[in-house]
C-alpha cells in the first residue's frame, strides 16, 4: 500500500508540469522563435485535445497491458519527449504532443490506480494526488524565468523530464499487488458512446471536468499575459503564475475535511467571484487574484476528481467514467485558450475575457450541484 502510494504521487509529480510551467515562458519562445500568439496557444491547445482523445484510447490500452508497463512507456515517452521539444518551432510542437500524449494515458491511469489501492481512502488520495500535482507545477512554474534568465528556456524546458525520470524508475519498485497483476481479461470496458447515451452520471462528470479544465487552462495560459497588460513586470507575472499554482495545494488538502459537504460549493462561489473582482485593483490586487483564483480552481479540480473516484464502487465503471469525463471535458477545455487569446486580439482588451470566465465559473458551480444531488 505505502509503495503504491508512493508511486502515485511520484506520477502526479508530471501530469501538470509541462503543459503549465511553460506558460511564463511565452515571451521568450516568440521572441527567439518568432511565433504568434495562435502558434503559442498551440501549447495548451494540443495538450488539451490529446487529453481528450488519449481519454478514448486509455480503456482500452489499460485492459490489453500491465499497469507496470503502462507506466513505464509512458514515462519513458514523456522523457523523450521533454528533451526533443526546445529546438526549434517542429519539435516544439511535436515535442507537445509526445508530452500531451503520455500524460493523457497517465491522467486515466492514476484514478485506476487509486480504485485499486484503496476502498476506504480515496479521498484522501485523490487530495494528495491533487496537491502533489500542484507543488511540482508552482515549482516549475516559479523557477522558470529565473532558470530561462540564467541557463537559457531550452535547457529549462528539458529539465521537465526530470520528475519523469524519477517516476520511470520509481515503477520498478511497485509492489506485486498494482504491477505484476494484469487487469482482468475476463472484465471488459464498455464502449464510451454507450456510457455517454446511458449514464448520465457519467455525462455530467464529463461537463463538470470541461468547465473547470476550461477555467483553470484558460487562466494558466493568460494569467502572465493580463497582468503584464495591468503594468507587472515579465518577473513579476512568473511569480504571480506560481502562486496562481502553489496556493493549490492547501486546496487539494482542504478537500479531505470538506469531502461530501454542499458548503463546498458556496466557497468555491465566494472564491471564483473575490478572485476575479481583485484583479481590477493593481498592486496588492494582483496578488489577492492570483493567490484567490489559484485555491479555488485547485479546490474545483479536486472536487471533479473526487467525483468520478467515487461515482462507483467498480474500478472498470470509474475507469470508463473517467475516460468520458477527461475525453468530453478536455474537448471542451481546448477551446478556452484560443478563443480568450483571439477575443483579446480583436478587442485589444482582456475585460471581455473575464466576463466570460465569470459565465463559466458559475456554470461550473451549477453542474456540481446537480452532481450532488444525483449522488
Amino acid at each position: 500500500m505505502k509503495k503504491s502510494t508512493s508511486l502515485l504521487l511520484i506520477v502526479a509529480m508530471n501530469l501538470r508540469l509541462a503543459v503549465t510551467a511553460i506558460t511564463p515562458l511565452f515571451t521568450l519562445i516568440q521572441q527567439q522563435l518568432g511565433l504568434n500568439n495562435a502558434i503559442m496557444s498551440l501549447l495548451i491547445t494540443i495538450p488539451l485535445l490529446c487529453f481528450a482523445g488519449g481519454a478514448l484510447f486509455a480503456p482500452h490500452y489499460l485492459q490489453m497491458h500491465r499497469l507496470k508497463t503502462v507506466l513505464q512507456v509512458m514515462t519513458g515517452l514523456l522523457i523523450i519527449a521533454s528533451l526533443i521539444r526546445p529546438y526549434n518551432t517542429s519539435t516544439l510542437l511535436g515535442g507537445t504532443l509526445l508530452t500531451s500524449l503520455a500524460i493523457a494515458i497517465l491522467n486515466i491511469t492514476v484514478p485506476t490506480m487509486i480504485a485499486q489501492s484503496t476502498k476506504t481512502k480515496v479521498t484522501q488520495l485523490t487530495s494528495y494526488y491533487s496537491a502533489t500535482m500542484n507543488i511540482v507545477a508552482a515549482i516549475g512554474t516559479a523557477l522558470a524565468i529565473p532558470l530561462a534568465t540564467w541557463l537559457g528556456w531550452r535547457l529549462v524546458i528539458c529539465f521537465f523530464a526530470i520528475p519523469a525520470v524519477i517516476a520511470w524508475f520509481s515503477t520498478f519498485w511497485l509492489s506485486p499487488t498494482t504491477a505484476t497483476t494484469p487487469h482482468q481479461k475476463t472484465s471488459t470496458t464498455p464502449n464510451l458512446w454507450i456510457v455517454f447515451t446511458h449514464d448520465r452520471i457519467a455525462r455530467h462528470l464529463a461537463l463538470l471536468m470541461g468547465l473547470q479544465s476550461l477555467t483553470f487552462y484558460t487562466l494558466a495560459t493568460w494569467l502572465p499575459a493580463i497582468y503584464q497588460a495591468s503594468g507587472a513586470t515579465a518577473a513579476t507575472a512568473g511569480m504571480l503564475a506560481s502562486i496562481f499554482q502553489l496556493v493549490g495545494v492547501p486546496a487539494a488538502l482542504l478537500l479531505t475535511i470538506l469531502p461530501n459537504s454542499r458548503q463546498k460549493w458556496w466557497l468555491l462561489l465566494a472564491g471564483y467571484t473575490l478572485g476575479l473582482t481583485s484583479m481590477a485593483w493593481s498592486g496588492i490586487g494582483w496578488w489577492l487574484s492570483a493567490g484567490i483564483l489559484g485555491f479555488t480552481c485547485a479546490l474545483m479540480f479536486s472536487v471533479a476528481l473526487n467525483q468520478i473516484a467515487t461515482s462507483s464502487s467498480h474500478p472498470d465503471v470509474i475507469t470508463s467514467r473517467s475516460a468520458l469525463a477527461q475525453s468530453l471535458g478536455y474537448l471542451l477545455a481546448a477551446v478556452g485558450p484560443i478563443l480568450i487569446g483571439q477575443g483579446q486580439s480583436l478587442m485589444h482588451s482582456w475585460l471581455p475575457a473575464l466576463f466570460a470566465l465569470g459565465v463559466l465559473m458559475l456554470a461550473t458551480i451549477f453542474v456540481g450541484q446537480q452532481l450532488d444531488k444525483m449522488n
